[in-house]
């Protein structure tokens, strides 16, 4: 059996949709799949609409007070009878019905756990952005940089998740907290990457959205990650940008935050100017890392 958890914080129709989608997936001879849903604290009505999902392959669990998506999702892996655990956020999609066999047929190979891409959806600057970023995570992971992938699209032997302790539910905001699970997995076996088994992001980004994510993400989870995992803080370029470890960053910092509070507001250039998209592409670059810049600062 394959056990699916998917997190849910106030995303109950979507929810409802991947369940549906998932449902659908082709199966190899043999294998069952269960579905695990957690209302994530929405206290919003979310736990009745996700209840209407509930039969005999699909359990919801409702936690009392929001947890974050780490809890979350060790609360559903808790539950699950699956020799074989696989995590899909509910704000995304497979893009066929062959995902969970393409993740299954992976972990058939010496792996113990196997990452995916994750790409965006329509054709816009956003879209290809996300497209790109995924790329970028499958070669850093061809690079030997086990760590690169997202947990928005992620299956692993449950015997491999349990032995490390699962999600450190330490990660309680936005960041590292996939990163950090996949650096101590690393350490037991391979990470495979799994190119046939996609995900589709269904958000709708804007830049206010991107630079506020990384901003947080400079906070407590890149703390907790650096002190952790520093090797591979360095790997990823993220220690460049953090004032804890570069005091002397710390008034540029103060400068840059006074920037951003118009950058984020330029959506609409990013998305519909007449600008080249690599030219739009390296302006969101320097102001994401404008962003967590600013966010290792204020941490």
């Amino acid at each position: 059996m394959i056990s699916v958890v998917i997190p849910v914080y106030r995303d109950a129709v979507r929810a409802g949709s991947l369940v549906q989608s998932l449902r659908a997936q082709d199966l190899p001879l043999g294998q069952a799949l269960e579905i695990i849903v957690v209302d994530d604290g929405s206290g919003d009505g979310s736990e009745d609409v996700l209840q209407q999902c509930a039969n005999e392959q699909v359990r919801v669990v409702t936690l009392a007070r929001n947890m974050g998506r780490s809890a979350a999702r060790n609360a559903g892996a808790e539950l699950a009878r699956g020799e074989f655990l696989a995590f899909i956020d509910c704000d995304c999609q497979p893009t066929d019905a062959s995902f969970l066999a393409a993740h299954l047929t992976q972990l058939g190979k010496d792996c113990i756990a196997t990452c995916g891409p994750v790409t965006g959806d329509g054709n816009g600057f956003w879209s290809r952005y996300q497209r790109e970023a995924s790329d970028r995570r499958a070669r850093q992971h061809a690079q030997g940089q086990q760590f690169s992938g997202s947990s928005q699209n992620f299956a692993v032997r449950g015997d491999a998740f349990f032995h490390v302790g699962g999600f450190d539910i330490r990660y309680k905001t936005y960041g590292f907290e996939d990163r950090d699970l996949f650096a101590r997995l690393a350490k037991l076996g391979t990470i495979g990457w799994c190119n046939e088994a996609v995900v589709k992001h269904l958000d709708q980004l804007s830049l206010a959205d991107v630079l506020a994510k990384m901003r947080l993400a400079a906070g407590e989870s890149a703390k907790l990650f650096a002190h952790s995992h520093a090797g591979s803080y360095r790997q990823l370029g993220y220690a460049a940008l953090d004032v804890r470890l570069h005091p002397w960053l710390r008034p540029m910092a103060n400068i840059f935050r006074l920037l951003l509070r118009p950058a984020r507001h330029l959506d609409f250039i990013v998305v519909r100017s007449a600008f080249p998209y690599v030219v739009r592409r390296a302006g969101v670059k320097v102001l994401c890392a404008l962003a967590y810049l600013v966010g290792s600062s204020e941490a």
